[in-house]
């Protein structure tokens, strides 16, 4: 196990917390073998989990003050809180025929209810 607080720590401690709550497996190498592509198995879905900050340390992205508001609308509604991005980069394999990506974003616990 890494030693508590490295980042490998926390990412492990992610990795566990999202195979636990999708019913999933975490990846003995975390993705890092050819063989053994991302970081949590599930049957359904492939996790590549990203760890931003730690206790002591904040890093909180741009758009993370956005969700918070819409969370607070959301559940004043009794509503899940989304985030929708769209980006254009026709060149992307994620990209529709007009070179449209659109992601959603939530809270792992909402999505893993689902």
């Amino acid at each position: 196990m890494a030693k508590k607080g490295t980042s490998k720590y926390l990412s492990v401690k992610q990795e566990d917390h999202l195979a636990s709550l999708f019913d999933g497996i975490r990846s003995p190498s975390s993705g890092a073998a050819s063989n053994d592509a991302g970081d949590v198995r599930c049957t359904k879905i492939l996790i590549e989990a990203k760890v931003t900050g730690k206790p002591g340390v904040t890093k909180r992205p741009g758009w993370l003050k956005d969700f918070e508001k819409v969370a607070e609308e959301a559940w004043s509604e009794g509503r899940e809180p989304v985030m929708a991005f769209r980006f254009f980069d026709p060149d992307s394999i994620l990209s529709d025929r007009d070179g449209i990506i659109d992601l959603t974003v939530r809270l792992a616990t909402d999505d893993a209810e689902r």
